[in-house]
């Protein structure tokens, strides 16, 4: 059987892995692969990533566009005055937007990665999907109010927050499919339940973090993320600031920091006393070997956090924050300890470390439920259920082209021919 053809287009290339989002993205295309031919269509920061070596087979063709950063700060500025949200206005490109008009007519479906891609097919007549991840203005209302965070990025927040909810809102009803993370994203997104969306969480890789229960005598704490991320940035000052001391004034023990960390983050966090950096490496679980339990002390952000899950397959009672779980559909006291402020996170820490029984029984509670609901195939069955119902035998090259949303009014009577030949309109209308 001849396999249709899939269209992906991402906002930075998606290799290195590293980073939720990328991890995310290359799982639900290696899930599409079974069914569909993959052409990715990316957008680079930098000239290294134009030249990146892909070599594991998952896409039939590559095409990148090189968007260096100042031109995208420039469109950034130029969009502060006007009601566009700025995630849109950084990843704006002309020539990303000649290409994916070009590459639209040669594929049966379109598959765009965040509204940053969104942006470039929510006019187009044919099937197309966002994968949404997640709800960026919910991370960004949380965020804003949060004590303790830089005024410039309070700023920013004020500024995007309620512009890009808008967006978000309103560009729900242009996809045929958009695939969330979780339903509390769905719900602050679509609480009329209108959008034809699904929730695909993401999945722990359990063939690699593999279960290894805490020994008795293990004294760290770990943080297993992305460290170029302002949010796992601030949860770490968090955390080392207000919840470490009064945790090591009872006990000995040490913070880690697990993950890829840009060299000028790592060195204000190396500077505290008692906190580890590991850095990037090619095992997450070399880098909790000795540790007793791992936190997620976010503060804001939406969708799931995957440090959550990725505890769970590898044996971590977990200690989070009320926002940090929100995402996640654990039981609070039988799959992890939930705080709500850092007396409560240091004593749920203190609780883990003198009892390796009730260690062993939360590890054992939490990895049954990422088996049950996170694993990677349960997300791959979710998403290809998701795929069957969009219709792709659409008319298509050569015939009339009747729209179903009047914001596509100029359109409607010509041919995809015809519209292909004037091009699309962009999100500025």
């Amino acid at each position: 059987m001849v396999k249709k053809r899939l269209l992906v287009l991402t906002p930075r290339l998606p290799y290195p892995t590293v980073g939720g989002d990328r991890v995310r993205i290359l799982h639900l295309c290696r899930a599409l692969s079974s069914q569909f031919e993959l052409t990715l269509l990316s957008l680079c920061a930098t000239r290294g990533e134009m030249h990146t070596t892909i070599d594991d087979g998952l896409f039939s063709t590559i095409e990148r566009v090189y968007l260096p950063r100042w031109r995208s700060y420039l469109s950034t500025a130029l969009s502060l005055p006007t009601s566009r949200p700025l995630q849109l206005a950084y990843y704006e490109s002309a020539e990303f937007r000649s290409r994916v008009n070009s590459l639209l007519p040669e594929h049966d479906l379109v598959l765009a990665h965040l509204v940053r891609t969104g942006q470039y097919v929510e006019n187009w007549p044919g099937p197309k999907v966002l994968e949404m991840t997640d709800a960026i203005s919910m991370s960004y209302m949380r965020d804003r109010v949060l004590p303790g965070t830089y005024n410039w990025k309070k700023m920013i927040y004020r500024v995007e927050q309620h512009r890009l909810m808008t967006y978000e809102r309103s560009t729900l009803q242009r996809f045929d499919r958009v695939w969330l993370t979780s339903s509390v994203d769905r719900k602050f997104l679509d609480p009329f339940n209108r959008g034809a969306i699904d929730v695909i969480p993401n999945g722990a890789d359990l063939e690699t973090l593999t279960f290894r229960p805490p020994a008795r005598d293990a004294n760290v704490i770990v943080f297993v993320a992305n460290m170029a991320s302002l949010q796992n940035q601030d949860a770490c000052h968090y955390f080392i600031r207000h919840i470490l001391p009064a945790v090591k004034a009872k006990a000995n023990i040490v913070f880690r920091i697990v993950g890829n960390c840009p060299d000028v983050v790592q060195k204000k966090f190396m500077k505290y006393p008692g906190v580890l950096m590991t850095g990037r490496i090619e095992r997450i679980q070399d880098g909790v070997a000795g540790a007793f339990c791992g936190v997620c002390p976010v503060r804001g952000g939406a969708g799931i956090q995957n440090k959550i899950l990725e505890y769970f397959a590898m044996g971590l009672p977990c200690v989070s924050s009320i926002a940090g779980l929100s995402g996640v559909d654990a039981q609070p006291g039988r799959d992890l300890l939930a705080y709500r402020d850092p007396d409560e996170a240091a004593r749920q820490i203190l609780l883990l470390y003198s009892d390796p029984a009730l260690r062993i029984k939360m590890a054992v509670a939490a990895n049954a439920l990422v088996r049950r609901k996170y694993d990677w195939n349960t997300a791959y069955k979710a998403l290809l259920d998701s795929c069957s119902r969009i219709d792709l035998a659409q008319p298509l090259v050569g015939e009339t082209c009747e729209l179903p949303v009047s914001r596509f009014a100029p359109h409607r009577g010509r041919t995809k021919d015809q519209i292909y030949s004037s091009g699309l309109p962009g999100i500025v209308e």
